[in-house]
């Protein structure tokens, strides 16, 4: 909660003042974790998300007011480590990778998600031209897997230990 929500809560309280000047933009990095569906693997993580996304959304109608523009994006499943600093090993990482890109029921893509994915929705986001008509909302990057859910319907840690 300190990390995924808090932190983005103190920075923007922090941060308006010269938001408002410079009429900022604000995207705020969640998770699919968010919901709508259950997340049992990481609860306190989906829990911190949804709220991420609720916060962007109150936030977004407080700070149009003053010309601010506030979004957040939600990635699915991306190369970026996080597994690994939550303790995951590297064998493991690789299995689960593995598995999801093999199983187009859990990413219809048919790959893990890069950094660079995220990073042009956040630059879409955060360019005025070009999305000067989305406030408040949240946008789903991750290979189609919430239209299926499919990771969700595989016993994950079984198949990690195997």
């Amino acid at each position: 909660m300190q990390i995924n929500l808090r932190s983005v809560v103190t920075l923007t309280q922090k941060a308006k003042k010269y938001l408002v000047e410079a009429k900022g933009e604000v995207v705020n990095v969640s998770s699919i974790a968010a919901g709508p569906q259950a997340y049992p693997a990481l609860p306190y993580y989906a829990m911190s998300k949804s709220a991420l996304n609720q916060y962007t959304r109150s936030v977004a109608i407080d700070l149009i007011q003053h010309g601010v523009r506030v979004n957040s994006v939600s990635p699915g499943a991306v190369a970026t480590g996080f597994r690994q600093a939550m303790g995951m090993p590297v064998e493991t990482y690789e299995k689960y990778t593995q598995f999801l890109q093999s199983h187009k029921e859990c990413i219809p893509y048919g790959s893990i998600g890069q950094p660079i994915d995220i990073a042009h929705i956040i630059a879409f986001l955060a360019d005025r031209k070009l999305s000067s008509y989305i406030i408040g909302q949240t946008i789903v990057a991750d290979g189609g897997s919430t239209l299926v859910m499919g990771m969700q319907a595989h016993n994950m840690m079984d198949i990690l230990k195997s």
